[in-house]
């Protein structure tokens, strides 16, 4: 009987985290093989700490964005990778995702599922959030995307088969998406999990939220294959 190691690896961008990072490092840590900490610019100690609390760190020499981050991450996860069947799981760095909550994905992933996001409870939200929030995933499900309760969740895991097969090219907060509209164009098999959201965190503003629906409506209309390139591009 052969048995077949697999991995888990978490992918963590930051950008002047250096208060949470180190927590949610060792937390992650936890229930993964190897924690990757994607560090843009911060003009913090957030690397510093990362890496004292066990990542392996990698940095950019400019500040790039919350897409080019994960890119970097993710170009970083698959290379450290061993098999299409290791996990690659990525969540925020500001503490508002519950580390503890990774062995739910883990679960769906096992179950099948190319493709796994967290599901908020949005009602916790601002009505700006809630209303955008409720708006993407109707539009997404509009264009025959995944039917997907939250599109927009930062908390996500994905075979490293699936991924490795995804062309992103977002470099900032379209990079949400970029990922859907990738596991719609490669029909993967998607679903959400509940996960707590314990901490809501201040980030994407209204127009952000228009700049992401703009950007998977163009990418489907077109039938998602307008500006390819490989994830780390």
């Amino acid at each position: 009987m052969v048995v077949v190691f697999r991995m888990i690896i978490v992918v963590i961008p930051a950008y002047n985290e250096g208060k949470t990072v180190g927590n949610v490092v060792r937390k992650s840590a936890k229930h993964a093989d190897k924690v990757i900490v994607v560090d843009d610019c911060s003009s913090d100690n957030t690397a510093k700490f990362a890496k004292n609390a066990g990542a392996i760190v990698v940095s950019h020499k400019k500040n790039s964005g919350l897409g080019s981050s994960l890119r970097t991450g993710f170009s970083k996860a698959l290379g450290l990778s061993r098999s299409v069947s290791d996990i690659i799981i990525c969540l925020d760095a500001d503490g508002q995702h519950d580390p503890d909550e990774i062995p739910r994905f883990v679960v769906k992933i096992d179950e099948g599922y190319d493709f796994v996001l967290g599901k908020r409870d949005l009602s916790k939200y601002p009505l700006g959030k809630k209303v955008g929030g409720w708006g993407l995933t109707f539009g997404v499900r509009l264009l025959g995307g995944p039917a997907l309760s939250d599109t927009e969740s930062g908390f996500r895991a994905f075979t490293a088969g699936a991924l490795g097969k995804m062309s992103l090219v977002a470099e900032r907060y379209e990079i949400a998406m970029d990922i859907v509209n990738e596991v719609a164009r490669l029909k993967l098999k998607a679903c959400n999990v509940p996960i707590s959201s314990p901490k809501y965190v201040r980030g994407v503003k209204v127009m952000d939220g228009f700049k992401n629906a703009w950007f998977y409506f163009s990418r489907r209309l077109r039938g998602g294959l307008l500006f390819r390139s490989r994830i780390g591009a």
